[in-house]
């Protein structure tokens, strides 16, 4: 199918309007200490290859705003914070001028493991342009995520 065959499904309602990618990952810390790495904002530059900028309020409704190094790409994100629960979850989801078309909701579960923590990394794509979404940027979504946990269990064994 050509590229123009493929945005112009993409930007059929009902056509290609969710996706989801998760990684996952054994990190040899506890849940505290992975959630105090998570939850430094202001720390992200030290360990996060993925997010090296982070800045805002971490409680339900606030703002957070993030740097995502895409391969190549830099954008900037906005993000309405969802979920905050110490040592469980943290949730956001993009809130930039074009949600309506496409919306992203990003959420990082801890459950307490035998290692010591499984971070779950959970990412859903919402809205008409979805599947454009996924079509250019997935695999770098999906490396992005898994470059994110590995520096994660870096900075929380180091610990």
């Amino acid at each position: 199918m050509s590229r123009a065959a493929l945005v112009c499904l993409a930007l059929l309602p009902g056509l290609g309007c969710s996706w989801q990618v998760e990684r996952s990952i054994e990190i040899q810390a506890s849940p505290a200490v992975v959630w105090s790495v998570l939850s430094d904002l202001e720390a992200y530059d030290e360990w996060n290859s993925y997010s090296p900028s982070a800045e805002g309020e971490l409680a339900p409704g606030g703002v957070v705003t993030i740097e995502a190094r895409l391969g190549e790409e830099v954008r900037r994100v906005d993000n309405r914070v969802t979920r905050v629960e110490p040592e469980r979850s943290l949730c956001w989801h993009s809130m930039n001028w074009f949600e309506f078309l496409v919306r992203g909701t990003r959420c990082r579960d801890l459950e307490p493991s035998a290692a010591g923590t499984r971070l779950r990394h959970h990412e859903v794509m919402e809205g008409p342009l979805a599947g454009l979404i996924e079509w250019v940027y997935r695999p770098r979504i999906e490396a992005g995520l898994e470059q994110m946990n590995a520096d994660l269990k870096r900075a929380a064994e180091a610990r």
